[in-house]
């Protein structure tokens, strides 16, 4: 479809100087503990909470410097167990114990948010310049939200009114959007953008499992081969 529409052509990040690669600071990963690791959040496989992380000692930061410029540059092996977390079902609505009327967050440990929310900068920083998102695109973008084009509605509403025409409008809601897409899909659409790096997704994903609350030795081992970790900060 984007081949037959041209949408790929006139935007790209073909020309962009940032990658998803690349070494990771002690000051960025200062700023991420502090700013990005919320304290009541829910712990992962290792039950870990975020505190500990944003309490460590110097030794401690080292080898977690050490281990997510592992992840960010070639060592693919360390990017096994960045994915692995537990299946938790939220109730959003319905009163009810349907599929449906529940929400499935996967729980991921403090310490792999850490690289994902590198990697979720990077990315914004190579797709904003480029104007690779659609301006409508609300969700999951720094200084967006559906409030905007809820006002825009509001606007588009009000000067049918004033001028006496009728307007349609359309909402579509993409069910189970996050556990559906298709993993291979969102790689081709990356790569037709020209943006760098996207052999990193693909093999954080490669290795992603997931297993049902309460994780333990009995619960059976899930590849995540289909969709995308809700509760990942790159999911969006």
């Amino acid at each position: 479809m984007m081949v037959r529409l041209l949408i790929d052509t006139c935007r790209t990040a073909e020309h962009q100087p940032d990658r998803l690669r690349g070494d990771f600071t002690s000051q960025e990963i200062k700023k991420y503990v502090a700013m990005c690791l919320k304290p009541v959040k829910g712990t992962g496989l290792d039950r870990c909470p975020n505190k500990l992380t944003r309490t460590m000692t110097d030794k401690e930061f080292q080898i977690v410097k050490m281990w997510v410029n592992g992840i960010l540059t070639e060592d693919t092996s360390r990017q096994r167990a960045t994915m692995n977390g537990t299946i938790s079902q939220l109730q959003k609505g319905g009163g009810t114990n349907k599929t449906s009327d529940q929400r499935t967050v996967v729980l991921l440990n403090s310490v792999c948010q850490l690289p994902n929310n590198v990697i979720n900068e990077r990315l914004e920083k190579i797709v904003e310049p480029a104007n690779i998102l659609e301006p409508g695109q609300g969700g999951g973008r720094q200084g967006c939200c559906v409030g905007i084009n809820m006002q825009k509605v509001h606007f588009i509403q009000q000067e049918a009114r004033r001028q006496g025409k009728r307007v349609y409008r359309v909402d579509i809601d993409f069910k189970n959007a996050f556990n559906a897409m298709s993993q291979a899909a969102i790689w081709r659409e990356m790569r037709m953008f020209k943006i760098s790096d996207v052999d990193l997704l693909e093999q954080i994903y490669e290795g992603a499992t997931v297993r049902l609350a309460t994780n333990d030795e009995e619960s059976a081992t899930i590849s995540f081969n289909t969709g995308v970790a809700q509760g990942s900060i790159t999911s969006p």
